[in-house]
């Protein structure tokens, strides 16, 4: 079996996993039309960890529970896997990226301005994470607003004049996504040095001759972001 093939079947099982659901309350589902031309229904954006073998995914809410299939076999491997190596297998289910934290409707809106943007989704929805867990209406005593706390002045040099637009969820993250593609133009990709800007300012990072500035607050919310985006 050639290597692209364990890897499209090592993608397949992992989505297995992903698209089980029990339950009968109203909730967010994504329908997901795969590579090999099926569709799963899953629990999350899977397009998101799975690109590779995902052609695209929509939300829809159901009353319906989803099929229930086991996770692991007895051995501990995921079923319909074959027998290659399978680093972090059986662990996969504990550990989710940030942007799985938060709400299906706010993932899926991060990663559609993420991906208009030109960003990644899951270093967006790190740093969501980060500045309001998901709270759409956080506020910091500097003034910032919403999931990306944006300040009045970075809404305003995006046409968003007032700031109780700020709290509104689409706007908030497209003003804090088109915010970031500028940053990451500005500092040629250097993800540290982006998100370094987007906490301290632009002008801090200058200042300090394109580095992270010695500011604690600044040093440690880089190293939560990456932590974040690394799963670490």
């Amino acid at each position: 079996m050639d290597r692209r093939r364990r890897r499209t079947l090592w993608h397949a099982a992992c989505l297995t996993a992903l698209s089980i659901g029990t339950g009968s309350e109203a909730a967010v589902r994504w329908r997901c039309d795969m590579l090999d031309g099926t569709q799963r229904v899953a629990m999350q954006d899977l397009s998101v960890r799975f690109s590779a073998a995902v052609r695209s995914c929509s939300a829809f809410e159901t009353q319906e529970p989803a099929a229930s299939e086991p996770v692991l076999r007895a051995d501990g491997r995921l079923p319909g896997l074959p027998d290659v190596q399978q680093p972090f297998i059986a662990s996969f289910p504990l550990r989710a990226p940030a942007l799985e934290l938060g709400a299906p409707h706010l993932q899926h809106m991060v990663t559609m301005a993420s991906r208009r943007h030109g960003l990644d989704p899951r270093l967006v929805g790190a740093l969501v994470h980060v500045e309001s867990a998901y709270q759409t209406r956080a506020r910091s005593p500097k003034g910032a607003l919403g999931l990306m706390q944006i300040m009045p002045a970075t809404g305003a040099r995006y046409g968003v004049g007032a700031a109780r637009d700020l709290l509104d969820p689409a706007t908030n993250i497209d003003v804090g996504t088109r915010y970031l593609r500028d940053l990451h133009e500005m500092f040629d990709g250097r993800v540290e040095l982006v998100l370094a800007a987007y906490n301290a300012g632009e002008g801090a990072v200058k200042r300090y001759g394109n580095r992270i500035p010695p500011y604690r607050e600044t040093q440690d919310y880089v190293q939560k972001i990456l932590r974040l985006y690394n799963g670490r």
